[in-house]
């Protein structure tokens, strides 16, 4: 039950999602994922990808006659790990960084003050990110983005249906 989400052995301290979205990404990689073994000995993650045979095309890079817009963003996950990373990121292109541990957090943060654009987390225990799309879609007119290791298998009708505006 490895690669199964939200499946874990350490109890509070593992959300049970880490494997799950390795194996995703393997997949869409169309690599292969395989685990061995032995008790007193440990477990070996093996990971396989094919060999691209082509010659690589690289485009040129877009060239900008002005400096991009700089964003107020708010990122809602309850994994402060992945908070840090895209806030890290984020701040380095310039743009203000908030965050918030959930959905109910997040959503008071966006009544206290104005954000640019929100970026949540699909699973998160209490409150989905679908339902912090909704209820801030319902609230007001704001690009919300989902952040997901499942970007694959996102439903596109749940997208529209919560009003999504981009999943990553």
């Amino acid at each position: 039950r490895a690669f199964e989400p939200f499946f874990t052995t350490k109890g509070p301290r593992g959300s049970g999602l880490g494997l799950s979205v390795v194996w995703g990404v393997v997949q869409r990689h169309s690599g292969e994922i395989t685990i061995d073994t032995a008790e007193g000995k440990g477990t070996t993650l093996t990971l396989r990808f094919p060999i691209h045979a082509g010659p690589v095309e690289s485009e040129a890079p877009a060239f900008h006659s002005s400096p991009p817009r700089r964003l107020k963003i708010l990122i809602i996950d309850d994994e402060p790990a992945v908070r840090a990373v895209l806030k890290d990121f984020l701040e380095a292109e310039g743009h203000t960084v908030a965050e918030a541990a959930d959905g109910p957090a997040g959503l008071a943060q966006c009544e206290a003050e104005r954000f640019d654009v929100v970026l949540t987390d699909l699973s998160m225990p209490g409150m989905s990110g679908w339902e912090v799309a909704a209820a801030l879609k319902s609230r007001a007119q704001l690009p919300v983005g989902l952040i997901t290791g499942w970007a694959d298998q996102v439903d596109p009708a749940q997208v529209a249906a919560h009003r999504v505006d981009f999943v990553l």
